[in-house]
């Protein structure tokens, strides 16, 4: 049966909360906010407490603009453009809003606080942001086929409704001193990016002989524990980041699973993969090391199983 005509005895919808998958969230989530402490940590040794108080104080106040501008006081339009997002035109609206009225037609799903917007873009992707926006690239809004929109839309409603927003705002929150400590890391790397397919290789090579020589160098500044303690979590953080997002992508896509959009967002994923230019294995790797979003071949497998399952 189509999703917009959901039996009158459909049971409704209903997330269930997974003990296993909370825990293992905290535990992933760990790393990072140790890693922002010791940022903090790191910022009084090397330059004094002031400092350190400076910036922490510096972080709370970013943290209270987040929070007004995402969830006090909402700023759809600020935040939308901040993620280089606009209002759908008409046709645009006509499509999106016939896409999502299907989707949360079904029993115990809520559409009307979020707002649709889209972000110039040829991909097939939709995205998930603060104050319930749900943006879709114009690329999908044009060559997806309605049940395949409807599909992404779906996974996209997964992201706001397996996590409470507060808790994402947080979580971007206390991010924010370890994303600007990578910030400067990456400054390193930066002499690697015109070496073409060798370039992966080489800033692996420099993360590896870096990470050991910044250790020894912070020790006598930090002390033996926590100069070894910072270069534990370099090493780990990125890893348990990039594991703990493609946990969220696949929890989204088993929430378009249980909506009755399994094989759609299926069908549009391969299309996705058709479309996408083959990656050499070190990059593929990266990818499902390190990447935001597991390989496309890994979800539509939990997708094919959930539905059979």
């Amino acid at each position: 049966m189509h999703a917009d005509t959901p039996p009158p005895d459909a049971p409704p919808f209903v997330h269930r909360t997974r003990f296993l998958a909370v825990v293992a969230t905290l535990v992933l989530g760990l790393p990072t906010v140790l890693l922002s402490a010791m940022v903090i940590y790191l910022i009084a040794a090397l330059a004094g407490d002031w400092w350190a108080a400076a910036t922490v104080v510096l972080w709370f106040c970013v943290g209270g603009y987040l929070f007004d501008a995402a969830w006090f006081t909402p700023q759809r339009g600020a935040i939308a453009a901040a993620f280089g997002c606009r209002p759908p035109t008409e046709p645009e609206s006509a499509r999106l809003t016939a896409a999502w009225a299907n989707v949360t037609r079904a029993p115990g799903v809520d559409g009307w606080p979020y707002a649709l917007r889209v972000q110039n873009n040829p991909g097939m992707m939709a995205f998930a942001m603060p104050t319930r926006i749900v943006a879709v690239a114009s690329g999908a809004i044009a060559t997806l086929e309605s049940r395949q929109l409807e599909a992404i839309l779906a996974h996209e409603l997964g992201h706001h409704v397996n996590v409470d927003p507060r808790v994402r705002l947080l979580d971007m929150w206390v991010d924010l001193p370890g994303r600007a400590l990578w910030a400067v890391c990456r400054l390193f790397g930066q002499s690697a990016r015109w070496r073409g397919p060798v370039a992966l290789v080489v800033r692996c090579v420099l993360a590896v002989v870096l990470l050991p020589v910044a250790v020894v160098l912070l020790m006598p500044v930090l002390g033996p524990a926590a100069a070894i303690a910072l270069g534990v979590l370099l090493a780990v953080e990125p890893f348990a980041r990039a594991a703990r997002r493609q946990r969220d992508e696949l929890a989204a896509d088993r929430t378009a699973v249980e909506l009755g959009y399994g094989p759609d967002l299926a069908g549009a994923m391969r299309e996705w993969a058709a479309r996408k230019p083959p990656a050499g294995r070190l990059v593929a790797l990266r990818e499902r090391l390190l990447g935001t979003h597991p390989p496309l071949a890994v979800r539509i497998r939990a997708i094919e199983a959930g539905i059979t399952g």
